[in-house]
């Protein structure tokens, strides 16, 4: 059996990882990362004790506060999630002994969304509630309870601190930064002695057609392969392949080196051998031999073909040796805009003081290094909403 999936058996829902000091290469292999079930747990959330009929009035008085994931639902019955032997539910009500607390449709249970809390850590319980939004209810509860009559139904305006035990969100409603959370030390209590701590989780990627890239920082390269295949699992609709950037921006061509790190492409069998051989202790601990790397290289190049689209135009590039940044999207769109502009008003100069019908002058782009053509496409495109209006004539070059 696999190593690392013996070791997953045997250990706490608290620590899905072994210490990296375990491991022989110092990083976790593509098969240390658990199953949909170890991310399925029962957690500790705080919450308020409200009369139903207040139930919308409360929620958007505290709106921000109030607990919010998909397809899961807020306000619970009384009944649901209450450990009422915990709770003092006996008391004097119109001379006779009754409930506290009524189970009816009196009372709900309206999450806070500040979190789930750790059995053990009530004093997150009591930071959230501590809120002057939640304070300023509970004193205006309290002063109204103190006036009502002791013939007064139970639970008609007390707002009480409580909390309830659910479960955490199914694996497939879990997004790559709770995925990341669950697994990854951000800080130096829930890493072991040594491990890395990750300050900022690397949940965000750029996407260029099938490929989600990363730019890794140091800390968080133990833990490359189970990153990817949290970005590949969650992404799977779209995205066929993780790749991470390994160094500089070296050459004229403005490309760079990358590793795959979950996907195709990826022998998961031989990254998992790899990663349980001991480095050679004749190589430096940060050298190149030390490290596990699965290069983009040549017989990758069919995978490296993408296509995608910006500003209404269909792009085919290598992204292994053509440089594209998903980010500057916004940026082409700004400059390609205000060209237009600027030609458009051209034109119309133009229209006013010509003579003859071929004295409108072409707006014309010098476009000295294109890419792709982010620029240069979206400006002469036959589809562009200013082709047939504003004439622009692009000279665009690159070396790449």
């Amino acid at each position: 059996e696999n190593y690392y999936s013996y070791v997953l058996i045997n250990m706490s829902s608290n620590n899905p990882l072994p210490p990296l000091s375990t491991l022989p290469r110092s990083i976790y292999p593509p098969s240390a990362y658990p199953p949909p079930s170890h991310f399925e747990t029962t957690l500790t959330y705080p919450a308020l004790l409200i009369p139903a009929r207040r139930t919308g009035e409360i929620q958007k008085q505290l709106q921000e506060l109030v607990f919010q994931e998909p397809k899961r639902k807020r306000v619970y019955a009384l009944e649901e999630g209450v450990d009422y032997s915990k709770e003092d539910l006996e008391t004097s009500y119109g001379g006779n002994k009754t409930s506290r607390y009524n189970p009816s449709l009196e009372r709900k249970l309206v999450l806070t969304r500040l979190g789930p809390c750790d059995d053990n850590n009530s004093q997150y319980i009591d930071r959230v509630f501590q809120d002057s939004r939640i304070q300023s209810l509970l004193h205006s509860a309290k002063s109204n309870s103190e006036e009502t009559t002791s013939t007064s139904p139970p639970g008609k305006n007390l707002i009480r601190t409580s909390s309830i035990r659910l479960p955490s969100s199914p694996y497939n409603l879990l997004t790559v930064d709770q995925v990341l959370r669950y697994l990854l030390p951000t800080t130096k209590e829930e890493s072991n002695i040594r491990d890395p701590v990750i300050e900022e989780i690397p949940s965000s990627f750029e996407v260029a057609g099938h490929i989600a890239h990363v730019n890794l920082r140091e800390e968080a390269l133990p833990y490359k392969y189970l990153i990817g295949k949290a970005i590949l699992e969650k992404n799977q609709s779209k995205i066929r392949v993780v790749v991470n950037k390994i160094g500089n921006i070296e050459n004229e061509f403005r490309t760079f080196p990358m590793e795959i790190l979950a996907g195709e492409g990826l022998d998961l069998d031989e990254v998992d051998r790899l990663c349980a051989y001991d480095a050679n202790p004749k190589y430096g601990q940060n050298s190149e031999e030390s490290t596990v790397q699965f290069k983009i290289g040549p017989e990758h190049e069919s995978l490296m073909q993408v296509e995608l689209k910006e500003h209404g135009c269909r792009f085919q590039l290598d992204f292994a040796k053509v440089y594209w940044n998903s980010r500057l999207q916004g940026e082409h769109g700004r400059l390609v805009k205000q060209i237009v502009e600027d030609a458009a008003r051209k034109c119309s100069n133009d229209h006013q003081n010509q003579t003859s019908p071929t004295s409108i002058r072409e707006c014309i782009v010098a476009d000295a290094m294109a890419g792709v053509g982010p620029f240069a496409v979206p400006l002469t495109s036959a589809l562009a909403p200013h082709y047939h209006e504003t004439p622009i004539v692009c000279h665009a070059n690159d070396l790449n």
